[in-house]
């Protein structure tokens, strides 16, 4: 595998497609010896494409529905209604034995890497245990196959005998990422996959996984709340706020031109390493805490924060429109602002 050329990239067809994605989840409460059942709005109605070999970084604050919705397109949750594609297929009403060929070329790597491997398995286990669940194993190619994905990774093949504890925090999370790519997926929901580690660890697993596609042409659905991070490794950045995007672009249209309140609050908190232009930049401090998302805010979600918001944005949801080319923004107010 690793001998292979780069992979061609199609990039006018999506890979994925989601439309009007929603998910809620009932919740139940009880008080006074009453019980209440609620609904949570983690996710409504989000739309995004993927291309092949392409990476859109989906960031917002937690809570707002980032990872739901990661794994509503993996059907890992199914959706409550919306419409997922992969590769020209709707998976929404597919059975779970229909799902199963699909998911070899959807995987995930998830956030914490020791919670995500069996602490009694051996590493090489962990990694040929997607090869067996989907019966392709053999003795004759298996081992050989962990080791040519162990050597992809950045990881000695002689350690695969070794367990999680032996590991250290990155060289955990490339094993998940070894594992997510022994069935040569098309697609990677990566779920954090830096958050967990310290600071000197995340530059390494960030700059794998760009070697990775680079090589591979895999797609990435890259979550994070660290600006830095999706700023470095995506071609399009999906701004999500309380279980809608509401500002969608390439990379350096968002960070350049920022169109949505929420976004330009984003951006006004990350430090700029020149101390003059730190000084100079004006701070926008939001107010009050995120809704809750059983009982979200009529009409823009972003209102009751948002130094905007008329009367229009209580009453009436706005639409993720195109401002510019490629430049979506679902705000009724929408101005754009040059970040220097």
């Amino acid at each position: 595998m690793t001998s292979e050329a780069p992979v061609a990239i199609e990039t006018t067809t999506p890979l994925l497609s989601v439309k009007d994605l929603v998910v809620h989840f009932k919740k139940r409460s009880h008080r006074f010896l009453k019980s209440y059942e609620n609904t949570v709005h983690a996710v409504c109605g989000t739309s995004f494409d993927i291309h092949p070999g392409e990476t859109l970084g989906l960031v917002g604050e937690s809570g707002c529905g980032k990872t739901t919705t990661g794994r509503a397109v993996l059907q890992l949750i199914r959706p409550t209604s919306g419409s997922v594609t992969f590769a020209g297929q709707e998976l929404t009403g597919l059975n779970r034995e229909e799902l199963r060929g699909t998911r070899q070329t959807m995987q995930v790597v998830f956030q914490d890497p020791f919670g995500s491997l069996d602490p009694r398995m051996p590493v090489g286990e962990a990694i040929a245990e997607p090869l067996r669940i989907h019966g392709q194993w053999t003795k004759s190619e298996g081992h050989q196959r962990v080791g040519e994905m162990m050597n992809l990774v950045g990881l000695e093949p002689r350690f695969a005998n070794r367990f999680p504890n032996e590991f250290s925090g990155g060289q955990r999370q490339r094993v998940g990422i070894a594992r997510a790519l022994i069935l040569s997926p098309r697609l990677l929901v990566l779920d954090e996959p830096v958050s967990a580690l310290d600071v000197s660890i995340q530059a390494g697993v960030v700059n794998l996984l760009e070697d990775l596609q680079a090589r591979l042409g895999v797609a990435y659905l890259f979550i994070a709340h660290d600006l830095s991070v999706i700023r470095h490794v995506s071609d399009r950045v999906a701004v999500m706020y309380l279980g809608r995007i509401v500002e969608i672009a390439d990379q350096g249209s968002i960070y350049r031109r920022p169109s949505h309140p929420y976004t330009q609050a984003l951006l006004s908190a990350v430090p700029i390493p020149d101390p003059h232009k730190e000084r100079s930049r004006r701070r926008i401090v939001l107010k009050g805490d995120l809704p809750s998302p059983v009982d979200p805010p009529s009409g823009c979600r972003f209102r009751t924060r948002c130094w905007k918001a008329q009367a229009i944005c209580e009453s009436e949801t706005p639409e993720l429109l195109e401002l510019e080319d490629g430049h979506r923004v679902a705000c009724h107010f929408p101005e754009v602002i040059e970040v220097v």
